[in-house]
């Protein structure tokens, strides 16, 4: 093991405190939780970039639904990936300096200071954040507005709502879904969406109007 990749080692060590005492347990470069309905998952993402003597690294927060899981044939007794989950951002994005940070480290110094600042945008920020998100209740509050939605979610959005079998508010989310994205590169895909969900929650699609 190199200096640089111990002096990522001690970050997540210095990290697993405050994590461990919310209920996050460690793996790999992850740090993940898991409610009955969803999965988080804080993750150290290293860069391709860094210079031999250093290591260069952001934090990413994601979470998804188990049913979002199952809905794309996924595993759902084991923590995705970050990037698969459907909601994702860089740590930043809760704190109260939302510009997206990379994080070097290098020495002893470096590790102290990436830590101290890191455990309080996540003890302080992130975690209350994403336990509000645990659940598929909380994910959909954070979804209430479509307007701020892309391709995506909107999608994500329309398989939580079929699942829970609110007809009214999914006829609107793939009325949106259709108006936004029924034409052009994903035309095809909106369609294998909307025929997928009328195979996996037929009650619901029955009383849907879009």
């Amino acid at each position: 093991m190199t200096s640089a990749d111990r002096c990522f080692t001690e970050v997540l060590k210095g990290l697993r405190p405050v994590l461990a005492q919310n209920g996050f347990r460690k793996s790999s470069q992850n740090f993940v939780l898991e409610s009955p309905e969803c999965w988080a998952v804080i993750n150290l993402q290293k860069s391709r970039w860094s210079e031999p003597d250093e290591k260069t690294f952001y934090v990413n927060v994601g979470v998804t639904a188990k049913r979002l899981l199952l809905f794309q044939h996924e595993r759902i007794d084991k923590p995705p990936a970050y990037f698969k989950c459907a909601w994702n951002v860089r740590a930043e994005h809760f704190g109260s300096e939302p510009n997206v940070q990379q994080w070097t480290v290098r020495d002893e110094h470096s590790v102290r200071e990436a830590v101290e600042y890191l455990r309080i945008l996540i003890g302080q920020f992130v975690i209350p954040r994403v336990k509000g998100m645990l659940s598929e209740t909380g994910l959909l509050k954070i979804w209430e507005d479509d307007s701020r939605l892309g391709y995506p979610l909107l999608k994500a959005k329309s398989v939580l709502l079929a699942g829970q079998g609110d007809a009214q508010d999914l006829s609107r989310t793939l009325r949106r879904l259709q108006d936004e994205f029924g034409s052009g590169i994903v035309a095809d895909g909106v369609i294998r969406h909307i025929a997928t969900l009328q195979r996996e929650f037929p009650d619901t699609m029955r009383r849907v109007e879009f």
